[in-house]
C-alpha cells in the first residue's frame, strides 16, 4: 500500500489558469480562431485512465506540481524565444516539457518552430483574446 498526497484545490485552479493563460495570451498570437478550437479540447488534462506506456493524471500532489511546472516552463520559453529566437537550450526545455507533459495525458501538440516573430499572426483578432478592459467586451 502507498500513501499520496491529494492535490490541492489551489493547484488544480493554477492548473486551469495555466491553461487559460495560454489559450487568451499566446496561442491566439500563432493560430487563428479554427485552429485554437480544434486544439482546445487537446488542452485539458484526462484522469483517471491509464493509457499504454502513459502515467496519466491522477491528481495527486506531486502530479499537479510537475504539470505546473511544466506549462510555466513552456510558456517561459515562448516568450524568451521572442527576444532571444531559438537557441539549443530553448528546444531541449521545451522538448523536456512537452513530453512530461504528454506523460501525464496532457497533450500540447505545437512545435517551439510554430512560436517564432514570423509565424506571428498576422490579424490578431480573435475571440480568445482577453478584452482589454470591461468596456470592450
Amino acid at each position: 500500500m502507498k500513501v499520496v498526497y491529494a492535490s490541492t484545490p489551489e493547484q488544480e485552479d493554477h492548473i486551469g489558469e495555466l491553461v487559460q493563460h495560454l489559450l487568451t495570451n499566446i496561442l491566439p498570437y500563432y493560430f487563428t480562431d479554427k485552429e485554437i478550437e480544434n486544439l482546445e479540447s487537446q488542452l485539458s488534462l484526462h484522469t483517471g485512465a491509464v493509457h499504454d506506456t502513459f502515467t496519466v493524471y491522477n491528481g495527486t500532489l506531486k502530479e499537479a506540481f510537475h504539470i505546473i511546472s511544466c506549462l510555466q516552463a513552456i510558456i517561459a520559453v515562448i516568450e524568451t524565444i521572442q527576444d532571444e529566437g531559438i537557441k539549443l537550450k530553448h528546444r531541449e526545455l521545451y522538448k523536456r516539457n512537452v513530453n512530461m507533459l504528454r506523460d501525464f495525458g496532457f497533450s500540447f501538440p505545437f512545435a517551439i518552430e510554430q512560436f517564432t516573430q514570423q509565424s506571428k499572426n498576422p490579424t490578431m483578432l480573435s475571440k480568445f483574446i482577453r478584452a482589454s478592459n470591461q468596456f470592450l467586451v
